[in-house]
This record gives C-alpha cells, structure tokens and sequence, in this order.
C-alpha cells in the first residue's frame, strides 16, 4: 500500500499528474459512435492476430517438408515484424482519440484514491 501512495505522490507532482486532476471528467468521446479510422483500425487488430500464429506454423510445416530451416529462420521473424506493425497501425488508427482520455481519466481516479 505504500508503494502505491509514493508512486501516487509522485505522479500528482507530474505535469500530467496535475492536468489530470485538475480537468474536468469528460468520457462523452466513449458516448459517440466511433467514426470508419476506428474500425479500420479494429480489423487490422483482428488481423494481425489472426495472422500471425498461422503464418508461422505454415512457415514451420514448409521448413520441414523442404528440410530447408532458413525458410523459418528468415521468414519468421519477418511475419512477426509484419504482424506487429499490423496491431501498431491498427492502435494508432482505433485508439488515437480513446486512449488519453481514458488514462487522465484512470489516473485521476488513482491520484484520488492513493494521494
């Protein structure tokens, strides 16, 4: 509990911790429907987690069945570079907006409770 109270006095010293505190709580933009950028963005999320463990199991079934390992070796770190590129478009696209609003929102409550 104190751990939680000195991160928390921390933070309130914060310039962020300070226009937490001090904004009004306004979650309307969770109210609104959310525009195409958010879906787009959410079907690049699924994607990318659809993807990705497929990706490499094909890539491991193809190293096997060629008995050539650098198929895998090569191509899976890229399908992993690929499929995370994939979820950070499709955050920036769906959370751009979302996202500071609910973490002054989240650490206002926190500075509430613990400072």
């Amino acid at each position: 509990m104190s751990l939680l109270r000195s991160l928390a006095r921390k933070l309130a010293e914060t310039k962020f911790g300070q226009e937490s505190l001090n904004n009004p709580d306004d979650l309307s933009i969770l109210k609104r429907k959310p525009g195409k950028r958010v879906y787009v963005g959410l079907v690049f999320m699924a994607m990318s987690f659809l993807s990705g463990l497929p990706a490499l199991a094909f890539l491991s079934y193809l190293s096997m069945k060629l008995s050539k390992p650098m198929t895998i070796v090569v191509g899976g770190p890229f399908v992993i570079i690929l499929v995370h590129i994939m979820f950070g478009v499709g955050v920036y696209l769906a959370g751009q907006n979302y996202a500071s609003t609910v973490l002054q929102w989240a650490t206002k409550r926190f500075l509430r409770k613990y400072a």
